[in-house]
């Protein structure tokens, strides 16, 4: 696919920029942990350092303290690719890209759990709803 992934990008401190990405996965071996990746359209969230006016980004994986809300995770599994499926996705990731951004600084269960439906189209009750 020569789509491009990228939804939406978002400075989240001085140094830190956080990226939210939805592409379509052929599945497969995952090499970080070996385990089976299903195929499918998938949503990634990844954090790296870049300072203002720099041309370089620097990606720490697997180094110090975990970042909160950077992964991914396979929204619509399917057997071929579907244009419409990457579509909709991408579609509610640009509709709730603020939202998204705030869910994974959250970066608890609650906040994933609404990250999910979000991603899947599932209504979602609105702040001022859930602390009533």
């Amino acid at each position: 696919m020569a789509d491009k992934t990228l939804v939406h990008k978002k400075r989240i401190s001085p140094t830190h920029i956080r990226e939210l990405d939805v592409h379509y996965d052929r599945g497969g071996i995952n090499y970080f942990d070996y385990s089976t990746k299903p195929k499918g359209i998938f949503f990634r969230s990844t954090v790296y350092e870049h300072e203002e006016g720099s041309v370089f980004k620097t990606y720490k994986i697997g180094i110090g303290e975990p970042q909160r809300g950077v992964g991914y995770i396979c929204v619509v599994p399917l057997d071929r690719y579907r244009p419409k499926a990457l579509k909709d996705v991408r579609q509610r990731v640009e509709t709730h890209a603020e939202r998204i951004h705030a869910l994974c600084d959250q970066g608890d269960a609650e906040a994933l759990a609404e990250l999910k439906a979000i991603l899947a189209g599932e209504p979602v009750p609105s702040s001022t709803e859930a602390g009533a």
